[in-house]
């Protein structure tokens, strides 16, 4: 089987424009991560929310589930190198496992890029990685921030405090992430 050497070069290239993108979108998320994190719940303000989980959930739609926790990895290293979060090595790594879930999933159902598939993959995105993060936080908290939590304190916070901040963060990030989506499918439509 013959290769024909344009068609290579075009493979090469389109390779090329997809990593770039993947890189820019990294970039971006770090960027709106690193300054525009707030605390999403009075009641805490060491559950923070950011804009940087938007162009991560674009990457997921556009380049699949593996582009979007790629991109969820690189968010999160350079947040860690730079300083960034009171949570450290910890905090960046619960942070991966919570986007990296999200975009995976976002990522699975959006391989047709119609609206329901699109708010599916962000409704379910969102469960999910409220779902995964109680278990990760049951091993967290007592093992590496309160290790004298009760069980009965630790279940209070994880369900009143951290569901529900997953839960809205999820939604946020559902909304905005949508309507980037329609008006980034509106405006070019090769995308």
């Amino acid at each position: 089987m013959k290769i024909d050497p344009g068609q290579s070069f075009e493979l090469k290239q389109s390779k090329l424009k997809v990593i770039l993108f993947a890189g820019i979108l990294a970039a971006l998320s770090f960027v709106l991560m690193r300054f525009t994190e707030f605390p999403l719940l009075p009641a805490s303000t060491f559950l923070k929310t950011d804009l940087g989980d938007i162009p991560l959930l674009i990457g997921a739609i556009y380049l699949g589930p593996i582009y979007g926790i790629a991109i969820a990895f690189t968010k999160d290293l350079l947040y860690l190198l730079s300083g960034g979060g009171s949570g450290g090595l910890l905090g960046a790594f619960i942070n991966f496992i919570a986007l990296g879930t999200f975009s995976a999933i976002v990522g699975l159902f959006s391989r047709k890029r119609n609206n329901v598939n699109i708010i599916l993959g962000l409704i379910f995105g969102t469960l999910l990685m409220a779902l995964v993060m109680i278990p990760v936080n049951l091993w967290a908290v007592p093992t590496f921030w309160m290790p004298k939590i009760t069980h009965k304190a630790l279940m209070d916070y994880i369900l009143k405090l951290n569901l529900p901040f997953n839960l809205i963060k999820g939604a946020i990030d559902t909304i905005i992430t949508f309507i980037v989506f329609v008006s980034l499918k509106n405006r070019y439509k090769g995308l």
